[in-house]
């Protein structure tokens, strides 16, 4: 019976190396050669849009300023009652560009393209607490980075060289083996030849197979520790955008008005590794129909701590018809953020109101999520 199964063994074996004798293209073609793409998903944090910005609606009103490279959608609640706040975020100039599986032409570009590749646009809409309806259009662009994940090449040289160094060795090996299976004699005599070489070249393929993943996993770790390190990176913004309030009397009519136009200067520097301030400063000409057209200055101070996956804030901010520095409305918000993916973020806060003579008045809690399309 023993005498049975080996024959039978021994005759399976020899039906396989047959096949795979009957399509020597298999050893050739399908050999797994490693194609290492760019990794694009780099964000110290995923912000928030500048459309919500303008709105009001997130939960730290002095945002940090960043960079994504993905469309995202923004989902905003604010007190206790769920309302369909939605904004969409998009990079125009990066998509067209620059989006492509190597990042060597982000890399070459000039300064002045890298920094137009930056330019962010975005649309949100809300109901507030008056239940009225808005909408705002914003776009923003990036003035100075201190680190850019996407144009440190450096970051990984290392373990890309020794990584082709090691796959080439492997290739050529797997390639004189290749050579050689081609050259022996289709006859019996060389059967249990041609059964050794392609028994190694499955093991070469499954060399580049584990190669490729032990690259991928080290770049991972490498990114990791990049991010980690330079989460609070400093960064200055310039953003622009206008708002509107609408309503539909019916569901073929849009009344839309204008609402105010809005330009505001957003800046952040880091302080050791795990804290961050962030300072705004925002001017706002309101035009609503049937009144006197106004202004409002805003500005502010937001302190973090934490990680790029968990960090706090506290802010002071005031906004005032006159002189900003009056402190005739001024808000002190908590909160933090939530990175429990890296697609997705979950922000909270809650605000305090106080008069000028520091009156507590109002408290406003305000959470929302952050996804990227990815």
């Amino acid at each position: 019976m023993q005498t049975f199964y080996l024959k039978v063994s021994i005759l399976t074996r020899k039906l396989v190396a047959l096949l795979l004798l009957s399509c020597p293209t298999w050893a050739q073609t399908d050999t797994l050669i490693p194609s290492l793409n760019a990794v694009k998903t780099l964000e110290f944090s995923i912000p928030t849009s500048a459309a919500f910005d303008l709105l009001g609606v997130t939960p730290a009103q002095v945002t940090k300023p960043g960079n994504i490279r993905d469309f995202k959608v923004d989902w905003s609640f604010q007190s206790w009652r769920l309302k369909p706040n939605i904004a969409i975020q998009a990079q125009p100039i990066w998509e067209l560009l620059y989006n492509r599986p190597s990042l060597q032409k982000y890399q070459n570009a000039s300064k002045l393209m890298k920094m137009l590749s930056t330019l962010d646009v975005s649309g949100g809409t809300i109901e507030d607490e008056d239940l009225t309806r808005r909408l705002a259009i914003a776009a923003k662009i990036t003035l100075f980075r201190s680190h850019d994940p996407l144009d440190e090449p450096d970051l990984v040289r290392g373990a890309t060289e020794q990584f082709f160094e090691q796959r080439q060795e492997i290739l050529q090996n797997l390639k004189l083996t290749n050579d050689t299976l081609q050259q022996i004699p289709k006859t019996a005599t060389y059967f249990e030849a041609k059964i050794k070489l392609i028994e190694q070249i499955q093991v070469f393929e499954g060399q580049l197979a584990a190669l490729e993943k032990a690259q991928k996993e080290r770049l991972a770790q490498l990114t990791t520790t990049y991010l980690k390190e330079h989460w609070n990176a400093s960064f200055l913004e310039v953003a622009v955008g206008r708002s509107y309030t609408y309503q539909n009397e019916s569901l073929d009519s849009l009344l839309l008005q204008q609402d105010g136009v809005s330009v505001w200067l957003n800046g952040c520097v880091g302080m050791g590794r795990k804290w961050l301030l962030t300072a705004v400063a925002r001017y706002t000409e309101i035009n609503t129909p049937f009144r006197r057209p106004t202004r409002e200055y805003f500005g502010g101070l937001n302190l973090r701590y934490g990680s790029p996956k968990f960090n706090f804030f506290v802010e002071v901010l005031n906004r005032d018809r006159v002189n900003l520095f009056s402190f005739q409305n001024i808000t002190i918000a908590y909160g933090g953020d939530w990175r429990f993916s890296k697609n997705v973020m979950l922000s909270y806060g809650i605000r305090t109101h106080y008069s000028h003579d520091f009156t507590f008045k109002q408290l406003v809690p305000v959470a929302s999520i952050a996804c990227m399309m990815r």
